[in-house]
């Protein structure tokens, strides 16, 4: 009953933000594992693997760390690619775009999930 509500759950909430983004969720090549993110007020990310939803939104101050600390106009973060999943976790790709005077910066960062944790690099 809990596998079936959190997939009701990632289902919804991946289909509510796709209409509100241009950036399409980013499916595994079995449709296992999905990585989705909502950025309508602030941005918050998700992965979906084992049947565990799992909050990775800090993969946006990592890759802001990267940028540097500047008061930025315009920040989206969103997933880009999928690398790999199996029953011990899943590894999907996230970018960030900053905007910076007008100009826009982009930084990517993999994000692994290993049961119902982000594990952080």
């Amino acid at each position: 009953m809990v596998r079936v509500l959190f997939t009701f759950l990632a289902v919804v909430l991946s289909l509510s933000i796709f209409a509100a983004d241009e950036h399409a969720p980013v499916w595994s090549q079995d449709r296992k594992a999905k990585a989705f993110c909502d950025t309508n007020t602030q941005t918050v990310c998700y992965v979906l693997c084992n049947d565990q939803l799992v909050n990775v939104s800090l993969v946006e101050k990592g890759n802001l760390g990267k940028i540097g600390k500047y008061d930025y106009q315009k920040v989206i973060t969103f997933p880009t690619r999928w690398e790999s999943n199996d029953e011990v976790g899943c590894l999907f790709w996230f970018s960030t775009q900053a905007w910076i005077d007008g100009q826009r910066h982009t930084v990517s960062e993999p994000v692994w999930v290993k049961g119902n944790e982000y594990i952080q690099r």
